[in-house]
């Protein structure tokens, strides 16, 4: 009966003598305030800025015209992009909402998901008939100019 007694006062102290290195470890993981990068790697991208002068969106200069872009840390789907006027330029996601498949460009104003024919109308919405009623999830977009800052 001795030992459990000697082993459970050893087990205590044990804890009370580590608790304090512990606790130190913990708060030195979440201080750590890495501020010459100017970014923190573990945080959610909310925005990213695109040049439609770039040769990439170029299609973007003219109204009714359709850019899809690969995976982004910004959305890991891609981005569908579509210049609506000269003023306003819409953003969405190019995951599917049925089945999480990149939506291909717009053409004649409807956007198709390749796995199973979904399509969707360039404010987002799904057009009926399809395997969805899910509109596009849509971000917004600040165009100054050619460039065009896109939101979460």
């Amino acid at each position: 009966m001795q030992r459990r007694n000697f082993i459970k006062q050893i087990c205590k102290a044990s804890l009370v003598c580590a608790a304090p290195a512990s606790i130190a470890t913990l708060q030195s993981c979440t201080d750590n305030d890495d501020s010459d990068s100017g970014a923190n790697p573990n945080l959610p991208i909310v925005e990213i800025s695109i040049d439609i002068n770039d040769s990439v969106y170029a299609p973007l200069k003219t109204v009714g015209q359709s850019v899809v872009t690969g995976s982004l840390d910004f959305d890991r789907s891609g981005l569908l992009l579509f210049r609506e006027s000269n003023e306003k330029l819409r953003a969405y996601s190019r995951k599917c909402p049925h089945a999480g498949t990149s939506i291909n460009a717009f053409v004649n104003g409807a956007a198709t998901c390749p796995n199973h024919g979904a399509k969707f109308n360039t404010d987002g919405s799904s057009i009926s008939g399809g395997p969805t009623n899910t509109p596009l999830n849509q971000y917004s977009v600040d165009l100054n100019g050619s460039i065009a800052t896109i939101y979460k």
